[in-house]
């Protein structure tokens, strides 16, 4: 459930967080203030995990400069890493499904990519890779995706500035159906995702549930995009933030809605509850 528990803040044992649009400002950096916000959590006890899309080699960067998280979940669920960066969860996509992704087609100008393991590969370079990732300087290898139509892979996603193109291409894989067999989620209204059935953030947290014994209604989660629609729903707490998309917003209507990322929105409600 998205609404505010009457338990008291003792109650909760880990705080998620996306990166984008929620941890990040909009210069995609994330502030002195937020990071010393969540040390001082991690000394009352609470352990943080970062939930991204981003690929765990590009994730790394924030996962360090935070320097006491416990665990990250990347590629929207499709990797699972600890502190130690031990990989304890991965999803892949089905080689079937990657031919069938990878022979669509999609309107000019759509950059294409594909996380397979640590590497990340693309069909075209856009505006967007250089912004979202100039802090990690983590980059794709441009490559000729063909070559990838018969092995599996994590992640595929498509970029285009125009929302609207990105808007008629997810309308034309669920057309498809091909939602029955894959999770296809906006990180941004630019940019559509596409991961195992199996990966999703709210499942990722499932299998870290499990690890450390701790139950949903123990978890805050903070949120922007549909990509953290699973997150959100399921944790005892789940906050989305002001710059938030508005579809998120109308799904999840129980959630508590703060300010945005460029205010450190997350951290001053961190603040405030755990009192910091």
């Amino acid at each position: 459930t998205c609404a505010l528990p009457i338990w008291k803040w003792l109650r909760y044992k880990i705080v998620v967080s996306d990166l984008d649009g929620t941890l990040l400002n909009s210069q995609h950096r994330i502030s002195d203030y937020t990071v010393s916000t969540i040390r001082k959590l991690e000394k009352k006890g609470i352990k943080f995990v970062i939930a991204t899309g981003r690929h765990y080699e590009d994730a790394k960067y924030f996962f360090n400069q935070i320097g006491v998280a416990k665990y990250l979940i990347s590629g929207n669920g499709s990797f699972i890493h600890n502190e130690n960066w031990n990989e304890i969860g991965r999803e892949s996509i089905d080689r079937k499904l990657i031919k069938t992704l990878l022979e669509l087609e999609v309107e000019e100008g759509t950059s294409r990519s594909i996380y397979k393991g640590k590497d990340w590969y693309t069909d075209r370079i856009v505006q967007d890779y250089i912004d979202f990732h100039k802090e990690s300087k983590y980059s794709p290898q441009i490559s000729n995706l063909d070559k990838f139509k018969n092995v599996e892979a994590e992640k595929i996603f498509f970029i285009n500035p125009n929302r609207k193109v990105i808007e008629k291409l997810e309308k034309k894989m669920k057309n498809l159906e091909l939602d029955k067999y894959l999770n296809i989620a906006t990180s941004q209204p630019t940019c559509l995702e596409i991961m195992s059935k199996k990966a999703n953030k709210g499942e990722a947290l499932k299998t870290l549930l499990k690890y450390e014994n701790i139950d949903f209604k123990e978890i805050i989660s903070f949120g922007d995009a549909l990509n953290d629609k699973e997150m959100l729903e399921n944790s005892g707490m789940g906050i989305i933030m002001g710059n938030g998309d508005k579809r998120l917003k109308e799904i999840l209507k129980e959630c508590k809605v703060i300010g945005s990322s460029d205010e450190d929105a997350a951290a001053k409600f961190l603040e405030n509850l755990f009192d910091l």
